[in-house]
């Protein structure tokens, strides 16, 4: 098996794992857990004994029902956080469905501030439609290429060097609607601004 398997494989044991433990901790049921995100019962017995690499989309309506972001799903409790986490030792997650990568960049658990780096494939499209709203901020800051985000019924384009905020609270599409990969960072940011800097 080659080592990209191997990460995937290692990511969904530790999803796995992340999910079963952030739901016995609210005390839901597979039910409940499945009528609060919108991710069917089945998928998620299938998520939490690791026999479904899930997508993007299902991953974000499971951590927003746990009440966590998605780049908590795949991070291990670490009693004693270290303030480095080093490329080479982080695994970098395909999504089944768009082939889009993602490895979290922050130190686990160092801090509440996540910060993803992303390579959307050219012509791919990620939508997010969760509904439960995740007190956070989120800011998209392009490296390489062109993304597309659609947030609150406004369509954005964003070049290299380009940044975008927004909160977790209404539908949100990412798209590369070129023909070269793009490459940007999602940073998420867990407090509310005041209420005239949204958006």
């Amino acid at each position: 098996m080659d080592s990209a398997a191997d990460s995937t494989d290692q990511l969904d044991q530790i999803v796995a794992q992340r999910v079963r433990e952030l739901r016995a901790a609210k005390g839901l049921t597979l039910d409940q857990l499945a009528a609060l995100s919108g991710v069917s019962r089945a998928m998620i017995s299938r998520i939490e004994r690791a026999e479904a690499s899930a997508t993007a989309v299902l991953l974000v309506k499971l951590g927003a029902a746990l009440g966590v972001t998605l780049g908590a799903l795949f991070e291990k409790p670490q009693p004693q956080p270290d303030p480095v986490r080093r490329a080479a030792a982080t695994a970098v997650r395909t999504d089944p469905e768009t082939g889009y990568t993602r490895r979290n960049v922050a130190p686990p658990n160092a801090s509440a501030t996540d910060i993803v780096e992303v390579m959307l494939p050219p012509g791919k499209r990620v939508a997010y439609d969760n509904i439960v709203v995740i007190p956070v901020e989120q800011f998209v800051w392009v490296f390489e290429g062109t993304l597309t985000l659609t947030y609150g019924g406004l369509t954005t384009d964003l070049g290299p060097g380009d940044c975008r905020v927004m909160r977790l609270d209404t539908p949100l599409v990412f798209e590369n609607r070129t023909d070269a990969p793009a490459r940007y960072c999602v940073v998420l940011v867990p407090h509310a601004l005041p209420a005239g800097l949204r958006r």
